[in-house]
């Protein structure tokens, strides 16, 4: 029985396939491109990180946290825009803070100035680094491998915001232990971001507002008299995350407002002047 002669391929399907085939190799090498991006910019995040803390040697029990001091000569000298170092106790949080002249630059620069899309722990620009202003707001991306503010996340679990009170702030001039007292997620143009207040009524309004809004009851006292740190990051908790949404699209946010309870060195950053104490 004779063979079937195979029947030629067209010149058409050649080209075809061979356009299929580019096409094929044009996206893997694209995809291993974007991988090999990422896992450099994550490394290059994680030698950073170590490389910083080494210069600090941050300890870990909050007794050692209360009569810690850092010496920040070294840090200046690695990027002379470092206000502080923020700590929270039993997590990854543990950076320096720096201040630029916007809100921008540290979204994609880390402390040592270098471009990468986890940025830095950075105050808002319109606040006094000495901590004069009645709340002051400190930024950090929520990274998806859980460096930066990413465990912020987890003071909406009811047992993480009782086991972990206490946040550390470090500065070139004093040191203060701070209180967690509201945390909840709000969109990010809400009425709990706010600096500046016009008296303290008006501050002891929004104080109010932002316990109420919180997950749950702390029992801090706050009152007009008393300072906040407010630590700020995005929010995933509707579905939206950085895989399947543009960043842009995500407002919503974690805002963790922590009242400044005491100086460990140096003195509380204000002073009444109204006799009132």
């Amino acid at each position: 029985m004779a063979k079937k002669s195979k029947k030629p391929v067209s010149k058409l399907r050649r080209i075809i396939e061979g356009i299929i085939l580019i096409v094929a190799i044009c996206v893997f090498i694209y995809a291993a491109f974007n991988l090999y991006t990422i896992w450099k910019a994550n490394n290059d995040e994680a030698n950073e990180i170590e490389e910083i803390r080494e210069l600090v040697n941050v300890p870990k029990t909050e007794k050692e946290l209360d009569e810690f001091e850092i010496d920040f000569e070294e840090l200046l000298a690695v990027n002379p825009e470092v206000v502080g170092w923020i700590v929270v106790l039993d997590t990854d949080i543990s950076y320096p803070v720096v201040k630029g002249t916007d809100n921008d630059y540290y979204l994609d620069h880390t402390f040592k100035k270098e471009s990468n899309y986890a940025g830095a722990i950075f105050m808002d620009y319109r606040n006094n680094a000495n901590l004069s202003d009645l709340n002051t707001f400190i930024y950090g991306h929520n990274v998806y491998h859980g460096t930066m503010f990413a465990e912020l996340e987890n003071y909406m679990d009811k047992e993480f915001f009782e086991k972990h009170p206490y946040v550390y702030y470090y500065t070139p001039d004093a040191n203060y232990k701070l209180q967690v007292f509201s945390s909840y997620v709000s969109k990010s143009d809400s009425s709990s971001y706010r600096i500046d207040f016009q008296d303290d009524e008006d501050y002891q309004a929004y104080i109010n507002e932002v316990k109420e809004k919180g997950r749950y009851d702390s029992g801090v006292e706050m009152s007009a008299i008393d300072h906040m740190i407010t630590l700020y990051t995005c929010a995933y908790e509707n579905g939206n995350n950085p895989f399947n949404t543009d960043p842009r699209d995500i407002d919503e946010r974690y805002y963790i407002h922590c009242k400044i309870i005491r100086a460990l060195s140096g003195e509380m950053p204000y002073q009444r002047t109204d006799g009132n104490e």
